[in-house]
């Protein structure tokens, strides 16, 4: 199993209104609060939780909104490890 196919979600299920339970078809699960991450930038509609809560599974098997906001598979295979990225990257809009 490539990267690529292990960092494809099979389900996911939202839990809060910014977070997401995640299982990946390697069998791993994340549990991701997104609200640190979302309210600027290419991020900001994401606040609006009616909003959020429209996020859908695209073709490659990665969350998607409907005006196109997703995030790289990989960041949200290994979220704690990334989370900070996005983070800064939100903050230096």
């Amino acid at each position: 199993m490539s990267d690529l196919d292990k960092w494809s979600i099979n389900n996911y299920k939202i839990i809060g209104n910014y977070t997401i339970e995640l299982n990946f078809v390697d069998g791993t699960k994340q549990t991701i609060d997104f609200e640190p991450v979302i309210g600027k930038g290419w991020l900001s509609k994401l606040k609006d939780t009616a909003y959020f809560k429209q996020v859908k599974l695209n073709d490659g098997g990665n969350l998607e909104w409907p005006d196109g906001q997703d995030f790289n598979p990989e960041a949200l295979y290994d979220w704690p490890n990334f989370q900070q990225i996005y983070i800064d990257e939100i903050n230096s809009i």
